[in-house]
């Protein structure tokens, strides 16, 4: 294609400093760059080029406030129309893209925190788009911690956040947990954090988003002798509904070898699973990891009725994709990647004892196993077992053992 060979040609220009008419400065590292290739991808650098400023006539410009790893990454979306980060630099990126008005930029780093939310960052990240006034990503940090709220209102994080982002996460009825007491506890373990700046004022506001009909009297009268001495009338919420997680359905979930159905829910796709509900008799789909090998992967339930699944990813390579780890996400009806595991493990046993997932065998390794903590999102090898066991083999649990057969 003529405009790709076009790009390719600027960009080798630029490697050799050659046609080049602006060297940009960045933290002491100087970009050749071409004026024509910077203002077609943002207008940041459009109207410094075109509105009479002094930038306009100088050969080398400085650029303030942006990294010089996060302006070679814009500088090669800019003449490759690739854009490729490391986790550790999305935030710069982000940053800077903002500043220099290249929104396509802004938008992917925008998605790829999206995509990578989880319990440890949701709050930084939610703090950090606020600063910014990424609205999406706001929304999209808050809805996250709402499928997660139990977990996340138990991270050291969680105290951390503004009260105004605070009260109006307590107001969403997507919270899923299984009592309004929850949701009293986490606010008065914000309040409690710091008393010193966080006063009973703050406690009387938060009030207004939690639900009294559905708190323990138990709960109402720590609230009341906290409050008592400030002479405040407490209000709280008028809202009865039940959050999210109080009104959970049972279902039944299905997840084998591939499933195909000719039912208007299902196709013969084996990137989603049956959901039976026994009440009503209804099939929903819920969505499976991209490139699953259906044959080899392992699922396990929490008594919290958490889902995990230790996947053999196809796409990553055999021994990288036979590391993968997932949480799914009953609110967002997504898997969400966690720790991967220690060793690659394809068919291995995924079992669940007193807050452990355990992993033991697979298809390659014939007597390792290793242990998950959902707490710190962490593996940790443990003793192998005393004999190698064969590649047809079933991991379970009774009481306080792990027993394979």
């Amino acid at each position: 294609v003529h405009s790709n060979s076009v790009l390719r040609g600027l960009n080798e220009q630029r490697g050799r400093a050659e046609l080049t008419d602006v060297v940009l400065e960045v933290e002491g590292r100087s970009f050749p760059c071409h004026r024509a290739v910077l203002a077609s991808c943002s207008p940041y650098f459009r109207t410094m080029f075109t509105s009479g400023y002094a930038e306009a006539k100088q050969e080398r410009i400085s650029i303030q406030d942006v990294s010089g790893v996060a302006m070679a990454t814009i500088l090669d979306y800019a003449y490759t129309g690739r854009l490729q980060t490391e986790p550790d630099q999305v935030q710069a990126v982000m940053s800077a893209a903002r500043l220099l008005q290249v929104d396509f930029v802004g938008r992917k780093t925008a998605e790829y925190m999206k995509d990578r939310l989880d319990v440890s960052n949701c709050v930084d990240v939610l703090m950090y788009a606020d600063m910014l006034g990424d609205c999406g990503l706001v929304e999209a940090s808050k809805r996250y911690m709402a499928s997660r709220f139990d977990q996340v209102t138990l991270h050291p994080s969680f105290v951390q956040l503004p009260v105004n982002h605070l009260q109006s996460l307590l107001d969403r009825d997507d919270l899923m947990t299984n009592s309004e007491d929850n949701v009293v506890q986490a606010a008065l373990r914000w309040v409690d954090f710091n008393q010193e700046e966080r006063s009973m004022e703050h406690l009387s506001t938060l009030c207004k988003s939690l639900r009294q009909s559905l708190i323990s009297t138990i709960l109402c009268a720590e609230i009341e002798s906290k409050l008592v001495s400030t002479d405040r009338k407490i209000v709280y919420s008028d809202n009865t509904t039940q959050r999210q997680g109080q009104v959970r359905t049972e279902l039944q979930v299905f997840i084998r070898e591939g499933f195909s159905d000719s039912s208007e829910h299902f196709s013969d796709d084996e990137c989603s699973a049956p959901c039976y509900d026994p009440s009503t008799g209804r099939l929903y789909a819920m969505n499976m990891p991209e490139n699953l090998n259906t044959v080899t992967k392992s699922v396990t339930v929490t008594t919290d009725d958490e889902l995990y699944l230790a996947g053999d990813i196809t796409e990553t390579g055999m021994k990288d994709g036979q590391k993968k780890f997932y949480q799914y996400n009953h609110l967002l009806n997504t898997w969400e990647p966690r720790c991967e595991m220690i060793t690659p493990r394809a068919s291995c046993g995924l079992v669940y004892l007193k807050g452990y997932i355990y992993a033991i065998g697979g298809d390659d390794t014939k007597e390792t196993a290793e242990r998950y903590d959902p707490s710190c999102d962490e593996w940790t090898s443990i003793p192998p077992l005393p004999h190698p066991i064969s590649s047809k083999f079933c991991a379970v649990t009774l009481n306080d053992s792990i027993y394979v057969i």
